[in-house]
């Protein structure tokens, strides 16, 4: 717009020329070559300062889905403001979306974002498949990626042997603890299952819900138990085996862990039979008014406490394992920036992304102010933190000591088939109030990894 006025001045400027030469005739000639030549000198520097003008910024434009007011106004503060004073040179856009579906359509049809926020490895792994996003190999032996993160999260990122996405954020599935309830009932936190079991009898005969659960507002918080369950007591190594056809998810281990979470539920440990018409806020008040004892959730959650129930005193720690066995944490990544395939900045969009991943002080900010979930990086100082809240501090340690121990396991929105953790999603409930048996669920779930293996769609497990 700005162009086309001194467009429109041009042409004005020069229709004015005309007519003074024109209305001229009874002047001097001289006079009027000496205003001709003026005039067209002013024309001509006026041109070229509209030419120089016109070289506008190159533009880059990042991909988001639309979040509250106060999360935009967080993401504003540590992403979107460093990245233009870091590039003042190029016009960054972050451009929102409503829904996945909405950014497919528009890459699949040529266009969208230079860098796309996608939901993680099995969003990466459709865009991929289908060509529309880029393999990042060679810049990330250029910027040295494959040495700042941790291996489970970088190696999440890849599809069929290329490296497509970078991590965005982890987090992980934890037992949260409410030591006050401990305290004035003198409990212990367990140290097993089997000490959790007996703990859970005692505390619901105290009138107390062992463990928090509702997911009537979001069906999908299902997963935060399938995920835990499996990978805490059917083990890694079976999920692992499950999901790349090594083994079934019928097998024997994983139909364990699942039977010991549906038995959980059954005896009312698990949301006392009424996880379907508690919300996922109201889980969140019950363990933090004492109404329930413990909660499984993810790290995420420990930000909402902090903020909404800051009289609340809570711990987290690792699912206790069974006797004898390893303590698992159940990860995630948070997302993938993937560079489109469509795009015609891509050396500038990986300049973008490494400018995330290593500028660290505004990282720490962000985790230490506004409870960002960090990036998987083992160039990550958790000595950074320092001064922030002990509860959150002592749960990013925890993230830390399990990535440094290999106690890494899978999250279902990680790491499972995406249609698979659909129909899972769908039918836990199912499960749950005996309407499915957990077989038929379990046979159903892996005709879902079956298809995925035909395809080629099933993310790497670390």
């Amino acid at each position: 717009m700005k162009n086309m006025k001194k467009f429109l001045a041009l042409c004005l400027t020069g229709a004015m020329a005309v007519s003074m030469a024109a209305c001229g005739s009874s002047g001097d000639d001289k006079a009027a070559g000496e205003e001709d030549k003026q005039t067209e000198s002013t024309a001509k520097t006026d041109e070229e300062k509209d030419s120089s003008d016109s070289k506008e910024k190159e533009k880059l434009v990042i991909s988001c889905y639309l979040a509250d007011d106060s999360q935009v106004a967080v993401r504003e503060k540590y992403i979107d403001g460093p990245l233009k004073e870091a590039f003042p040179d190029v016009d960054i856009e972050i451009k929102m979306y409503n829904d996945r579906q909405s950014l497919q359509v528009e890459v699949a049809g040529g266009g969208g974002p230079d860098i796309l926020d996608l939901d993680g490895p099995t969003d990466v792994a459709e865009f991929a498949k289908s060509d529309r996003v880029l393999d990042l190999g060679k810049y990330a032996e250029q910027y040295g990626w494959q040495d700042i993160f941790y291996d489970w999260a970088y190696d999440s990122c890849f599809y069929e042997g290329k490296l497509y996405s970078l991590p965005t954020s982890f987090e992980g599935m934890v037992m949260y603890y409410n030591t006050d309830v401990f305290k004035e009932n003198g409990w212990e936190i367990p140290k097993t299952q089997e000490e959790l079991v007996e703990l859970m009898k005692t505390i619901q005969e105290a009138g107390i819900i062992p463990i928090a659960f509702g997911n009537s507002n979001y069906q999908g918080a299902v997963d935060w138990l399938y995920s835990t369950f499996t990978s805490c007591y059917a083990g890694p190594e079976a999920v692992k085996k499950a999901m790349t056809g090594e083994g079934k998810y019928t097998d024997a281990p994983i139909k364990d862990s699942l039977q010991t979470m549906v038995d959980w539920w059954n005896e009312g440990w698990l949301g006392d039979h009424a996880s379907q018409s508690i919300t996922n806020e109201d889980m969140l008040a019950f363990f933090a008014e004492g109404r329930a004892a413990m909660m499984i959730n993810g790290t995420w959650a420990s930000s909402q406490l902090v903020t909404v129930y800051p009289d609340c005193n809570w711990d987290s720690e690792m699912m206790p394992p069974k006797e004898g066995e390893k303590q698992i944490l159940p990860f995630a990544t948070g997302g993938g920036y993937a560079v489109n395939a469509n795009s015609k900045n891509a050396d500038l969009a990986a300049e973008v992304l490494n400018y995330l991943f290593t500028s660290l002080d505004r990282h720490y900010q962000s985790i230490n102010e506004a409870s960002y979930q960090p990036y998987p990086l083992k160039t990550f100082d958790i000595s950074n933190l320092e001064g922030m809240d002990a509860k959150l501090l002592d749960q990013y340690k925890l993230l830390m000591d399990a990535q440094e121990n290999n106690q890494i396991g899978y999250c279902s929105w990680t790491f499972y088939p995406a249609e698979m953790r659909v129909y899972m999603n769908e039918n836990t409930d199912a499960v749950f109030l005996g309407e499915l048996s957990l077989d038929d669920y379990l046979a159903n779930a892996q005709t879902y990894i079956d298809d995925a293996l035909e395809k080629g769609t099933v993310p790497v497990l670390p």
